[in-house]
Order: structure tokens, then C-alpha cells, then sequence
């Protein structure tokens, strides 16, 4: 008897425990970071308070601008960075560079400080920051673009109002033309950038399905990483990983010269 209640009581105090460390990192200070577009975006939430700053690429490629943008984060919040309590990161599709540098960091804080990081893969980034402008979905979400093909992505809101991500693939015109036709019967929208294949993009324009370029809403940013903080929907650091499309160019051409991957060579 005595064994049972030492028992119940530890797994009480160790789900209590873990309620309230959920609950401390929702309501501390919560980093987020989108780099997978050209416009980079930061923001960190403290409480009901919310700071963002927007960037572009320096056009000195050997500076990477989020180094200064931070810290001027930081000092626009007067926070130190060690009060950090979570970190949320949009993991992709998108830019290769960005993406690496995004995931990297998220992960060294992660470790660093010890504190909880959440992948927000950009489709659900996008279609959220949409709803927070005003679109109801579903949301047709288009991204990478190449060759005549698109990586797509289906998002739409459950009965609870939270965002699901589906049927994720790299399409060619058939299948994009057979999703577009869905989403449009549905009233939905495409959210993609300027890179979209010509064709790709006449096709959804004359399908009648409306299209509305992709932003990144820094309170839709928040609100998905507490949403999931508040889950436990948390990651391992070690298996984080950026979304590609496709297989990185670098990959491809380290593929070519010595064989194999760069993550075999050790």
C-alpha cells in the first residue's frame, strides 16, 4: 500500500512538474525566429508583449545580418538573452541558407540554456499569419518552386480552430492543377511567393483560385508556439532538421565529387 502511494504521489509531482514547467515557458520569454524567405523575421514575446524586427540579406554576403538584429531585439525588449524560455523556429521549405543558420541557432539556444524548441514547418507559419489577416482557408500553400513543379502543401482549420498541415509533396502541373481544383471548390486560397512557375501560377489563375502572396504575422508566430508549447508538442535536438523540397544543391554537388552524403563522412 505504501509502495502504491509512493508511487502515485512521485508520478503526481512529475506531471505537476511538468505542467508547470509548460506553463513557465508559455508565459516567459518565447524567441521565434522565420528565416526561410528573403524577409527574415525575429520576434520575441514576453507576457502580452510583442517585439519583431524584419530583415533582409546584407548585401556584403560575407556579413549575416540576424547577428546584429539580435541583439538590437534584445535591447528594444531590455532583456537578456539568458531569460529566454523557449524557442520556436519555421524549419521549411525555404531558402537553404537561411534554413541551416535558423535550425542551428534554434538548436545551440536550445541546448545552451536548456529550454524547450518547437518546429513550426512554414506552411503552418503562412496560412496562420494569413488567418491573422483575414483568410479563412483552407490554403493551397506553394513553395520552392522548380522546373515546372512546386512543393505543396494543404493546411486547413479543425473543429477546434487549430491549423493542420497534409499531404505534403513536390506536385507537377497535373497534380498542382488537381489540389488547385479541391481548394477552389472549397473556397479556399494560394499562398505562395514570386517564385512560382509561370505555368503553375496560370493554371490557378484560370481555375478562379485566389491567390495571396505568403508573410510571416509575428502574434500568428507566437500564438503556434505556445499553442504547441502548451501540447508538449516540443522536439529532440538531435533530430531537428530543415524541410527541403528537394535535395540541397550542395548536397547534390558534394554527391557528385566524392560519393555518398556529407553526413557519411564523419
Amino acid at each position: 500500500m505504501m509502495q502504491h502511494s509512493t508511487q502515485h504521489s512521485t508520478q503526481h509531482s512529475t506531471q505537476h512538474s511538468t505542467q508547470h514547467s509548460r506553463h513557465e515557458a508559455t508565459n516567459g520569454a518565447i524567441l521565434a525566429l522565420d528565416l526561410s524567405q528573403r524577409t527574415s523575421h525575429i520576434v520575441l514575446a514576453i507576457g502580452d508583449r510583442i517585439l519583431a524586427r524584419a530583415f533582409e540579406p546584407a548585401s556584403d554576403a560575407t556579413r549575416e545580418v540576424l547577428w546584429d538584429e539580435l541583439p538590437a531585439l534584445f535591447a528594444d525588449a531590455h532583456l537578456e538573452p539568458h531569460a529566454i524560455r523557449a524557442i520556436a523556429v519555421t524549419t521549411g521549405p525555404g531558402g537553404f541558407t537561411g534554413l541551416r543558420i535558423a535550425v542551428a541557432f534554434a538548436k545551440s539556444v536550445g541546448y545552451a540554456l536548456d529550454v524547450p524548441v518547437i518546429t513550426l514547418p512554414s506552411a503552418l507559419v503562412f496560412a496562420a499569419s494569413d488567418r491573422a489577416r483575414g483568410g479563412t482557408g483552407p490554403w493551397l500553400v506553394a513553395l520552392a518552386s522548380k522546373a515546372g513543379t512546386a512543393w505543396c502543401a494543404t493546411v486547413r482549420a479543425c473543429p477546434t480552430g487549430a491549423l493542420v498541415v497534409s499531404d505534403a509533396s513536390v506536385d507537377d502541373g497535373d497534380h498542382f492543377s488537381r489540389r488547385v481544383g479541391e481548394v477552389c471548390a472549397e473556397g479556399g486560397s494560394l499562398l505562395t511567393d514570386e517564385h512560382l512557375d509561370a505555368a503553375l501560377a496560370v493554371t490557378a489563375q484560370t481555375r478562379g483560385l485566389v491567390h495571396r502572396s505568403i508573410t510571416t504575422d509575428a502574434h500568428a508566430l507566437i500564438a503556434l508556439a505556445r499553442e504547441r508549447l502548451l501540447s508538449g508538442s516540443t522536439e529532440n535536438l538531435y533530430e531537428i532538421q530543415p524541410i527541403y523540397a528537394r535535395e540541397p544543391e550542395a548536397v547534390t554537388k558534394w554527391r557528385t565529387l566524392h560519393g555518398g552524403s556529407p553526413e557519411s563522412v564523419r
